[in-house]
């Protein structure tokens, strides 16, 4: 794991309406050295996604209202936040969630339960890829990686 303070100039926005899970991933991430930013539902995620401008997005599939899919569409198809990676987060293992999840932006896909290390693992990962072009990334990106 990460020293903290080596990932301290990243902020992870954390989406789910599991008071729980959210306040786990929360300390995970912030252990691991990253800023967080926690939210309960994809309509305070998205706004969140606009006005804070996290570097990286974990959002649970399975929220009330407004799911995560459709705030993945949103965050992806907005000119400016279409370069904020999402990672999906859910208890959901079927293909089909993981293709719907890819096709509306998603960059990885996170089943529970997970270990600490996997859930640093992927965000980091994810981090490193975003810096590369996105025409070069699409080319690059396999999500079994």
């Amino acid at each position: 794991m990460s020293k903290i303070g080596e990932n301290g100039d990243k902020t992870i926005l954390v989406v789910d309406d599991d008071k729980d899970m959210n306040d786990l991933i929360c300390a995970i991430l912030s252990e691991a050295g990253y800023k967080t930013i926690s939210v309960a539902s994809g309509e305070k995620g998205l706004e969140s996604a606009h006005q804070d401008r996290p570097d990286l997005v974990l959002l649970d599939i399975q929220l009330p209202r407004m799911d995560g899919i459709e705030v993945c569409r949103a965050i992806s198809s907005n000119e400016d936040t279409k370069a904020i990676p999402v990672i999906m987060v859910t208890i959901k293992k079927e293909l089909s969630v993981k293709l719907s999840s890819y096709i509306a932006g998603a960059r990885r896909f996170i089943s529970k339960p997970f270990g600490v290390e996997e859930l640093v693992d992927e965000v980091r990962k994810t981090l490193r890829q975003t810096g590369i072009p996105q025409h070069i990334n699409n080319e690059l990106f396999d999500p079994r990686d």
